[in-house]
């Protein structure tokens, strides 16, 4: 990770000092030499009978940028009991990695929620994140990793996707690059490297130099190409000539280029108009339709060490203003390698609430500058170590991120990695619609889109289900008990884990509600089936209520029943009881024609007028109304 830190800060002359005195340790500190700088504090220090703040700090921030993170923990602790936890929120930063990075995970949970007592805003904002990383953490890992073997010894950092390949940034020495040494980290400069990609496996093999006719002696990496492969962002360091181009205090910035590929070659290279020698820019990414340059800066004015920033780009290449992604994404700490695929913006942060060291975040892009949240992207992608530079094709679920972690190969090594079938948790709560209590002994059926059987499940005596199911495909769900109506609902995405609130408190109808009993026989309760006068076609009235029955047999499909209809005593016992006849037939033809299975019903039967309900026999005189009573047609239950 400290050729990372390189980018910012490149050192380009070497000191030969005197030992023993503060000059020169405060000397070779600021000129990042941090080996030497420790060897001298540590004398200074053991020499004093009362700890000097100022040694303490520069030797925790020595130990720090070198990665020796137990020990720059051991200074840190000093130095924040020291100034009696009165210290700047950037050292607080650097003290809580380096507690993280040796897994001390209680005491940097309970520092950071002290620190930042005084800021409730951020103080929920922290709250929330170690919430959602907590969430992940007792799940299955979504992802495989897995070293990839090209990486060396060195330092193997930042891939992009190049065509079928992956380029990436390299200070792998002897056979690509005859590169002097860079004096903070005792390794090559960085050069730009080619990779072939396997796209079934995500295997890496075959590495060669890329780009070579635009490579010095010193750095170039972090590269981003439009997607025809035209035009490629790149970082390299101010130069003139072959010379580097460096500030009064000996140091040379990074810049961002714009060139055009023509064949393995950059040409017609250009400085990006917001470059300024006074900082260091880097880590461009381009959207994918070329109109949006993300990019990495610790220019005056940001948030922190260092900022996302981004410029829009015009139809003619013109670049808009450099814009700061605002304090959601960007912190008083570091903020690096943005990335972009579909809604979400992914970049690597040693600040927002994680694991240790730069971790690797997602963030909503909510609008056009807008962003949610950073989520921690959780194990195995993240560490207690640098995490950072993660690409992804979210089509197939693939990507690839760097990281310096215990067990890789060199200083930073490039990780494969593919999402596992994601797993969450749907949970929910059925009630009756009427009586509100829970009901046990509910079936849950799960269908994909495809409708076909996913899971399935049975709620317990409160009422409660869960099923595991993949958030990445929509599920429709069936709820089924005898007595109560089935109910159906269709599950779209969902991102976080935890309740799907949609599922909670679902209701059944219970099969009460749709049938009468008269004189200890079941009905379904319906409105009068209408027919013309001496007629026995269906009308729209009669369709009307024909269809609540169809309803009724397709919400509770084990039900059985029989049809039985009605005339008044008007006309002829014989008319009368055809009539009837034909109007159960007619009833029985509408449900089949409707989809009900014939054998659902078990007859059709017309009484004419052997049934009267009222005493509206032959000869008795009656109103309408009297004698519309009798005409009625009863759908009796006999099974369920």
């Amino acid at each position: 990770m400290k050729i990372i830190l390189s980018i910012f800060a490149l050192l380009i002359f070497n000191i030969h000092l005197g030992q023993n005195s503060r000059a020169d340790a405060n000397e070779y500190f600021q000129n990042l030499n941090f080996a030497e700088a420790i060897n001298l504090y540590q004398q200074l220090e053991s020499k004093k009978k009362k700890s000097k703040p100022l040694f303490v700090e520069r030797l925790a921030e020595s130990y720090f940028s070198i990665n020796d993170y137990t020990n720059a923990k051991i200074w840190y602790e000093k130095l924040y009991a020291l100034k009696e936890k009165r210290v700047d929120e950037v050292t607080f930063i650097r003290y809580i990695q380096s507690l993280k990075a040796c897994e001390d995970y209680s005491v940097a949970n309970i520092l950071i929620k002290e620190y930042y007592n005084y800021d409730k805003q951020k103080l929920g904002t922290i709250l929330e994140q170690e919430k959602y990383l907590d969430s992940l953490m007792v799940e299955e890992p979504t992802y495989n990793i897995a070293n990839s073997q090209i990486n060396s010894p060195l330092s193997d950092f930042a891939p992009m996707y190049y065509k079928d390949d992956i380029v990436f940034s390299s200070s792998r020495a002897p056979e690509f690059s005859e590169d002097a040494e860079y004096s903070w980290n005792n390794q090559p400069y960085l050069s730009i490297l080619v990779a072939d990609r396997n796209k079934t496996t995500g295997e890496l093999s075959d590495v060669e130099k890329f780009h070579q006719n635009i490579q010095s002696s010193y750095h170039e990496g972090t590269l981003t190409y439009s997607s025809d492969y035209k035009t490629v962002y790149f970082t390299q360091n101010y130069l003139k000539g072959n010379d580097l181009q460096v500030n009064p205090k000996g140091f040379s910035n990074m810049q961002i280029l714009r060139g055009e590929v023509e064949g393995d070659s950059i040409v017609n290279a250009v400085s990006l108009k917001f470059n300024n020698p006074k900082y260091s820019f880097g880590h461009p990414f381009l959207t994918e339709d070329g109109k949006r340059l993300f990019f990495v800066a610790n220019m005056y004015g940001g948030f922190g060490e260092t900022d996302i920033y981004y410029v829009d780009i015009d139809e003619d290449g013109k670049l808009g203003p450099a814009t700061n992604l605002g304090p959601t994404v960007n912190t008083p700490g570091r903020e690096m390698f943005p990335y972009v695929a579909g809604q979400y913006l992914y970049f690597a942060s040693d600040s927002h609430f994680g694991l240790g060291g730069l971790d690797i975040f997602k963030s909503e892009i909510e609008s056009k500058n807008e962003y949610g949240i950073p989520k921690n992207m959780g194990m195995p992608i993240n560490s207690n170590m640098d995490d950072f530079a993660f690409i992804i094709n979210d089509s197939i679920n693939t990507g690839y991120f760097s990281s310096n972690r215990a067990n890789g190969k060199g200083d930073d090594d490039i990780y494969s990695f593919s999402k596992l079938a994601e797993m969450m948790i749907y949970k929910g709560n059925i009630l009756d619609d009427m009586s509100k209590a829970p009901i046990p002994g509910v079936t849950v059926k799960v269908y994909d889109s495809n409708k076909q059987l996913v899971t399935e499940a049975s709620t317990d005596e409160q009422g409660n289900f869960q099923v595991e199911l993949s958030p990445s495909s929509n599920h429709i769900f069936a709820f089924l008990k005898l007595e109560y109506k089935q109910e159906i609902k269709a599950v779209n995405n969902a991102d976080s884990p935890g309740l799907f609130k949609d599922l909670n408190s679902t209701t059944l109808i219970p099969f009460s509600s749709f049938v009468v009993n008269e004189g200890g026989v079941e009905k379904v309760r319906v409105n009068p089936i209408f027919f013309n006068l001496n007629r026995f076609n269906i009308t729209y009235k009669a369709a009307a209520e024909l269809d609540k029955i169809v309803s009724f047999m397709n919400d509770f499909p084990s039900v059985k029943i029989k049809i039985e209809a009605h005339t008044d005593s008007r006309a002829s016992d014989e008319f009368n009881l055809q009539l009837s006849d034909n109007r159960a037939k007619s009833t029985l033809d509408y449900l089949i024609y409707k989809g009900i299975d014939p054998s659902r019903i078990e007859s059709a039967v017309g009484y004419g007028e052997s049934r009267l309900i009222n005493n509206c026999a032959n000869g008795v005189p009656c109103s309408n109304e009297d004698h519309l009573d009798n005409r009625r047609c009863d759908f009796i239950i006999i099974g369920k």
